[in-house]
């Protein structure tokens, strides 16, 4: 069955009061998130298929009735056990991978890690996000990462899969592999290599299908330094979410977003627009855990977390829970220990080492966590100073790990 639907673009949207919350049509009720079967992607089939036609313009231009959506009904999956509507909140650690001598994963260490992480006071992890150096991997490696990851952390702990790509069909392989090793939830980068062709009517019409046609969850990933300076907007996240929901019943199979653009403006409107129980709204650094916090966010999915997970979590719990005072001064602590991971990857693996990799009882940690040939380890210059900056973060982690035991 086909049948097509006319549709009001999002800058008209947007300027509707509701009656309801903030930015929402006071006909319609807002977007509901899915529920999604835990089965393999096999036995798991969208409530729909669909596609979104847009001219090659800003969403911001798209003017009302622009947007033709044609749905066609496909299979309905069972619905008997679900994973959680959103991720949930507070901090995400993206984990990174360790290597073998020889490059290859190091799928015992790997496991180790995986698994400190994952009792380290953390909401979730993500695997094979931006730190795992997921496009340095080949596809069999991404979907060996994820399901060592789901062994070693066991069935209910949540985890996040990047499935980052340069095409949509590529996008929609790497998410069939990431449900079938075990994820629960999908990060998604748009597919940015060419930068120019890469509108925000594109980035709709890819989210549009890349929504429709997975079988878990997805969360958006805006990260303009590994796209080519694509950046989405608040109103193009918006427009994404309710696209997804006007296609598939007023139920959006897009349920969250990672913001490593920096913006705490961007979570604040989208914060405005979208309840935590339909959306969740994570940062993308921890150094502005808190900030985001304060406007709306749902925590943070943060490099930092690989260095001193329980530092970040703690600093999330104190927040939440009212003690401000102790929170700040803490979060002034972790920005400080934090910098020298602003430098890249090489640092972060270089710093985890430090302290989590050896409370996770890895061996010879600093040879597995190098990173992927051709890229370097710091120098001994940037060792010695990520050691002398971190030194009383790794202080506070190492009595946060001695109090949970």
């Amino acid at each position: 069955m086909e049948f097509r639907v006319r549709i009001p673009s999002v800058k008209a949207e947007m300027h509707r009061k509701s009656s309801r919350h903030i930015g929402f049509d006071a006909g319609p009720p807002p977007a509901r998130v899915a529920s999604f079967p835990t089965e393999t992607a096999s036995n798991t089939k969208p409530h729909r298929k669909s596609h979104v036609s847009l001219q090659s313009t800003p969403a911001s231009d798209i003017q009302p009735a622009d947007i033709i959506v044609s749905m066609a009904v496909n299979q309905v999956p069972s619905a008997a056990t679900t994973h959680p509507a959103v991720p949930p909140a507070g901090v995400w650690c993206p984990a990174v991978t360790c290597f073998t001598d020889d490059d290859g994963l190091d799928l015992d260490a790997q496991s180790k890690y995986f698994a400190h992480l994952s009792r380290s006071g953390l909401a979730g992890l993500v695997v094979m996000g931006t730190n795992s150096e997921a496009m340095l991997l080949t596809r069999e490696e991404r979907s060996q990462l994820i399901a060592t990851a789901r062994q070693a952390v066991g069935p209910a702990f949540p985890l996040m899969a990047g499935v980052g790509a340069h095409s949509t069909k590529q996008t929609l392989q790497l998410a069939d592999d990431a449900a079938k090793a075990g994820a629960d939830y999908l990060l998604v980068l748009p597919p940015a290599y060419f930068g120019k062709a890469t509108t925000m009517a594109t980035v709709r019409r890819f989210f549009a299908k890349v929504a429709a046609e997975a079988a878990l969850p997805v969360v958006i990933y805006n990260f303009p330094g590994v796209c080519n300076g694509v950046d989405i907007d608040s109103d193009t996240i918006t427009a994404i979410v309710r696209d997804s929901a006007r296609c598939n019943q007023g139920v959006s199979r897009v349920v969250g977003v990672k913001l490593t653009c920096g913006s705490v403006g961007k979570i604040t409107r989208l914060a405005a627009q979208h309840r935590p129980e339909d959306f969740s709204i994570f940062g993308g650094q921890s150094d502005f855990l808190i900030g985001g916090l304060a406007a709306g966010s749902a925590g943070c999915i943060a490099a930092f977390a690989n260095v001193c997970p329980r530092l970040t979590a703690e600093i999330y719990r104190l927040y939440t829970e009212g003690s401000r005072q102790r929170a700040t001064e803490l979060q002034r602590l972790a920005a400080l220990a934090e910098s020298p991971c602003k430098s890249g990857i090489a640092t972060t693996k270089f710093a985890a080492t430090l302290f989590s990799a050896r409370l996770a009882g890895i061996q010879d940690a600093e040879a597995k966590f190098r990173p992927r040939h051709p890229y370097e380890e710091p120098s001994e210059a940037a060792k010695a100073s990520a050691r002398e900056v971190m030194k009383e973060a790794g202080e506070v982690e190492h009595m946060l790990q001695k109090s949970s035991i």
